[in-house]
């Protein structure tokens, strides 16, 4: 509408005031009746519907996803397969690590046999015992070889000072020499048996020490293999989780919401191939201005509305609201603070909605209003009825014996529509709708009662 033609409209409207109200004919009004009834005040937001909590089926590793044959709205229940990767390398994996965890198993039972080791052990302490004894017979041994030894050299040394005074004769200081030479290679030939049965028998206690090592060796292998096993242990459980994971179960009873791929292909992991949801749970989600979400509270009655919903509007209830507010930038560019609701639906929405032949869905836009108070039996009339005066107080226009009375107005519960009124007005009183401002109290009126504004 351009500005010349609201001036011209304007000034007829002013001309046509100041006709009637110079000539003295009653001019003809719309009014509204002041009513009792219910009245409430509501907060009207767009919204959409969404669900508590989405199940997303994802590539659980790289690998090639085959042809997924379930569809959107499709019903699928708790541990149905609705995706399958292509296994055939990692099922090669699988084998690979199991021969593995087997070879070390049997490296381990190997090295955890001591038989041999022990019965060597067995026999060296036997030796070691039978060696011990041959040891302390050869020191006895030389022990009496070194005394013969020395009794045979005394025996000489006194033979020869008889020799020497021609008491003793040659032959028998010979005899004597002789004697004395034989006992001491005597002792000499004990004293080596001596020694090389203790260099033998250290030699058996270094091979018993050996075999006790090599036991040690043995033990220290079988710990590492041990080790070894583990990890192969754990790489075999992670290959056969990854296998357990790669055919994809839905987590619950629900209807699959989005397909994003449907033909074989590779992807990487962490790919979103499904979502899954529960219908029956779903609720609407609102972002309402900051400013008015103080009025709102948890339980507070909803109408549900839109083409997605029909033509009945259907009820909720608050359900939840944010405790963080959010900026969110309005059609016309106005940068806004707003706050997340959640409205939950009435149980029997399902019912309803089978009535009008009627399938809602998540993510569907509607509109959403939320009762902040209810008002019953009060006195209510057109919220167009009303206006401020000069010192912003609320005024409204009455018809009484066809003329204009100007009251003073205490609203309470308002709305885009209908107010209530405290006091000035009472049930059955006719107020103008949208006075003119050149309208003047005690001005003849013609009063058209103006029905479902």
């Amino acid at each position: 509408m351009s500005r010349k033609y609201i001036l011209i409209m304007v000034f007829a409207v002013v001309g046509l005031g100041s006709y009637f109200f110079l000539s003295g004919a009653p001019l003809p009004v719309d009014v509204t009746v002041a009513e009792t009834g219910e009245i409430k005040a509501f907060i009207e937001e767009r919204a959409k519907t969404s669900l508590p909590r989405i199940y997303r089926i994802a590539m659980p590793l790289d690998g090639r996803i085959l042809p997924i044959t379930v569809s959107e709205d499709q019903a699928v229940t708790k541990g149905q397969v609705v995706a399958t990767m292509d296994t055939s390398d990692l099922d090669a994996e699988i084998a690979k690590a199991k021969y593995r965890v087997e070879q070390f198993a049997k490296k381990i039972i190997e090295q955890a046999d001591n038989r041999l080791e022990d019965n060597s052990l067995m026999q060296f302490d036997e030796f070691l015992k039978s060696m011990d004894l041959t040891v302390e017979a050869a020191s006895k041994q030389q022990e009496a070889s070194k005394a013969k030894w020395q009794f045979s050299r005394d025996e000489f040394d006194r033979k020869y000072a008889l020799y020497q005074k021609k008491a003793l004769s040659e032959s028998e200081l010979n005899e004597s020499d002789l004697f004395r030479k034989e006992s001491e290679v005597d002792y000499q030939k004990d004293i080596l048996t001596w020694r090389s049965l203790q260099a033998v028998q250290s030699a058996m206690q270094i091979g018993k020490i050996s075999i006790l090592k090599y036991k040690e060796k043995k033990e220290l292998t079988e710990a590492v293999l041990q080790e070894e096993r583990k990890e192969a242990l754990s790489q075999l459980e992670q290959l056969l989780r990854d296998r357990k994971r790669a055919t994809m179960r839905s987590p619950i009873n629900g209807t699959i919401l989005t397909k994003n791929y449907s033909n074989e292909r590779t992807l990487p992991a962490g790919e979103i191939l499904l979502e899954i949801g529960r219908l029956e749970n779903l609720e609407v989600e609102a972002d309402v201005l900051s400013q008015y979400v103080g009025n709102i509270q948890i339980g507070s009655l909803v109408d549900i509305e839109g083409p997605a919903i029909g033509t009945q509007p259907v009820q909720g209830k608050v359900k939840r609201i944010y405790p963080k507010g959010f900026t969110k930038i309005s059609s016309l560019g106005v940068e806004q603070q707003r706050v997340k609701v959640i409205i939950s639906f009435n149980q029997d929405i399902w019912k309803q909605l089978k009535q009008q032949n009627r399938d809602l869905g998540t993510d569907f836009r509607v509109r959403v209003k939320i009762y902040t108070e209810i008002k019953k039996d009060a006195i209510k009339v057109s919220r167009a009825a009303l206006f401020r005066n000069g010192s912003g107080d609320w005024q409204a226009f009455l018809v009484r014996n066809n003329k204009t009375v100007l009251v003073d107005v205490e609203p309470g519960v308002m709305n885009d529509f209908d107010a209530e009124i405290r006091s000035g007005v009472k049930a059955g009183d006719q107020l103008i709708i949208a006075p003119s401002m050149n309208l003047a109290p005690g001005q003849y009126v013609k009063p058209n009662i103006i029905k479902n504004l």
